[in-house]
């Protein structure tokens, strides 16, 4: 599963010095900007950002502090396809504060300006959206043609997060990224995604308080959208971005300095008493029951360590490769950030004899990892890892529906950072397990009533168990009622749960008037009933730009048991199928026939990598449009 990878950067250098174009000069309202009717970068675009401009300034006041302001305005052309762009979101952090903000509206109404401004800030709604504080904001007054602009300001003293993407789903006329830091620290420009030329830059140095600021500037025009592409890992990797990456910044109080490599890394994480001080306590001796302790089989001793520490230790849902408190506070609360949690595993896993290590990765919502960059605070999760017989076992037991090497969807982003005796090694890893789900139907036919009615039983393993277990363990009457809306069926009695196996399981009873019509003595129907729905859509009519990355491989299969009711048989047979690429990655099978009284349908569709080039998309829709075919095939009864 484990084998070494590099991954090559690209840096942002050579930068151009220019005193001609004028940054942070906000642009003044404009009507000519209500009565465009069209984006002249992209014809058909719902919307298009007229002018972004972004800054953040680093000032030394012991403690670094950082100043970010956002100003935006937008451009509406069709209000109904521009829904990402109805609300504004301004994400928060635990040590960061919303200190400004406002909103203006512009209409274009019986021949005259309509302005409407927005000043408070608690007019935005506080929400919690995985332990990230978001305000939002739904715009109110928005037409086709609306022009709106909002600015605001964050304190915070998060000096390592001033990532900027410079894409998104609409076109960009105008943008800009504006940084200044103190001359006691040092940036170096990174990306690891695609790399975006500005038309505009500015390097220099200015004064701040008789403090020495280094000063960069970057505009770009005419930025097209990012193309909509549905199975992507993290569509941000393919995102132009500016990144700065800190090296080293001082103050009286202490220095940093970005380590030269990723042994430097290791050595400074050991030292760290809520890193190292985990794996070097004690506290964990007597933490197990002694006939886990002294299971004789390593594999099997350290999977019911595991499962040990996920039955008695919840995550919080934060991430961390730095504990969030001390061991004894962790034992005592048994509740802690990712680090707490697989530390502790890695912990105990080495008081019972095992070889076990950190291994540090960057979840897939952080950004796909430079590993040729030894920056820490590009990591945020920390995995435990288990070698035995010189093969590698991962686990993570802030997932408490995954298993040995069976990680959540979050954890696969390709590459990591193996911690060994104080030594760092870079791997790339991959998913090489099966995900499955199956659907299965037990149903009649109820005449009198006019309805189909039976049972649902739906099974799943791999990935697809772990994310519906997370789902449901959320809430659970939340994920019980996602069947009704799928299916558009009525359900009752859902039971749902996780099995020993590993599986999750749902079972329910369901009834519903619309999967029939009766037209004298014929009964027509889809045999496949309600399970045709929810099927990907492989329906991207622009060139594919990126893999296909369904992070796990995958059988899904449908199956239907259906009554033939008394004295009725069938007429008008749907027609079998199968289908296999020529190298028999991807394969689709359906079939139907008559048992006794019953009718039997079942449809199954096999993928058997992880991911795949671009240039298989045109297999996936061929498959998938034969798939969506058959299964809307229907079928007749007719009295005898």
């Amino acid at each position: 599963m484990i084998k070494r990878l590099l991954l090559f950067s690209v840096f942002i250098s050579n930068f151009i010095f220019s005193q001609e174009h004028k940054f942070l000069d906000y642009p003044k309202f404009d009507e000519a900007d209500l009565k465009k009717t069209n984006s002249q970068i992209e014809k058909n675009a719902p919307a298009e950002i007229l002018y972004n401009s972004i800054s953040y300034n680093v000032a030394p006041s012991g403690w670094y502090q950082v100043t970010k302001k956002f100003f935006s305005k937008i451009k509406i052309y069709d209000k109904k396809r521009s829904e990402d762009w109805l609300n504004i979101e301004i994400p928060v952090s635990d040590n960061e504060s919303l200190t400004d903000f406002q909103l203006t509206v512009y209409n274009f109404l019986n021949g005259k300006i309509e302005k409407n401004i927005i000043t408070k800030k608690d007019q935005l709604k506080e929400n919690l959206v995985k332990g990230i504080k978001i305000y939002k904001l739904a715009i109110p007054n928005i037409l086709d043609g609306s022009v709106f602009e909002y600015n605001y300001k964050l304190e915070t003293n998060n000096i390592f997060n001033l990532t900027y993407y410079l894409q998104y789903n609409i076109p960009v006329v105008y943008q800009e990224y504006n940084f200044e830091y103190g001359s006691s620290m040092n940036y170096a420009f990174n990306s690891t995604g695609k790399v975006m030329k500005p038309k505009y830059n500015f390097q220099g140095v200015t004064n701040h308080l008789n403090e020495g600021f280094e000063v960069y500037r970057f505009g770009y025009e005419n930025v097209t959208s990012l193309p909509n592409e549905l199975f992507l890992k993290d569509d941000n990797r393919y995102r132009a971005r500016i990144k700065p990456e800190l090296t080293k910044y001082s103050t009286k109080y202490f220095s940093y300095s970005m380590a030269e490599n990723w042994n430097k890394v290791a050595e400074r994480l050991y030292n760290n008493d809520d890193f190292g001080g985990y794996l070097k306590s004690n506290a964990v001796k007597d933490l197990l029951p002694q006939d886990i302790k002294t299971f004789y089989d390593p594999l099997l001793r350290a999977n019911k360590i595991f499962d040990f520490i996920k039955h008695n230790y919840k995550w919080n849902k934060k991430d961390g490769i730095i504990a969030s408190q001390n061991l004894k506070q962790m034992l005592k609360l048994k509740s802690g950030n990712a680090a707490d949690i697989n530390l502790l595993l890695i912990a105990v896993l080495k008081n019972s004899g095992l070889e076990a290590n950190p291994l540090l990765i960057s979840t897939v919502n952080n950004g796909i990892l430079n590993i040729l960059s030894p920056n820490p605070s590009n990591l945020n999760v920390v995995l435990a890892s288990v070698k035995i017989n010189n093969q590698l076992y991962v686990y993570d037991a802030t997932s408490f529906a995954s298993k040995v090497n069976m990680l959540p969807e979050r954890d696969w982003n390709d590459f990591g950072i193996l911690l060994e005796d104080g030594k760092a090694t870079d791997l790339s890893f991959s998913n090489t397990n099966i995900s499955k789900k199956e659907l299965f139907v037990q149903a009649d036919i109820d005449l009198q009533n006019s309805e189909i009615k039976g049972s649902l039983n739906k099974r799943e393993s791999g990935l697809y168990a772990i994310e519906a277990y997370d789902n449901f363990d959320d809430n659970h009457d939340k994920y019980n009622q996602v069947f009704k809306t799928d299916f558009t069926i009525n359900i009752k009695d859902v039971e749902s749960k996780l099995l020993p196996d590993g599986d999750f399981e749902s079972k329910m009873k369901f009834s519903s008037s619309n999967l029939m019509d009766l037209v004298g003595d014929k009964i027509i129907l889809n045999p496949i009933l309600f399970l045709n729905t929810g099927n990907e859509s492989f329906d991207q009519k622009e060139e594919r730009k990126n893999q296909i990355d369904f992070i796990s491989a995958f059988t899904k299969e449908k199956k239907v048991e259906l009554t033939i009711p008394d004295g009725y048989k069938v007429i008008d047979f749907p027609k079998p199928k199968k289908i296999v690429t020529d190298d028999k990655e991807i394969s689709y099978t359906y079939k139907i026939e008559i048992l006794n009284n019953k009718i039997l349908v079942s449809s199954k569709v096999d993928v058997l990598s992880q991911n795949y080039p671009k240039e298989y998309y045109a297999f996936f829709k061929q498959i998938w449009k034969i798939m969506n075919e058959s299964e809307n095939q229907v079928i007749s009864l007719i009295k005898n």
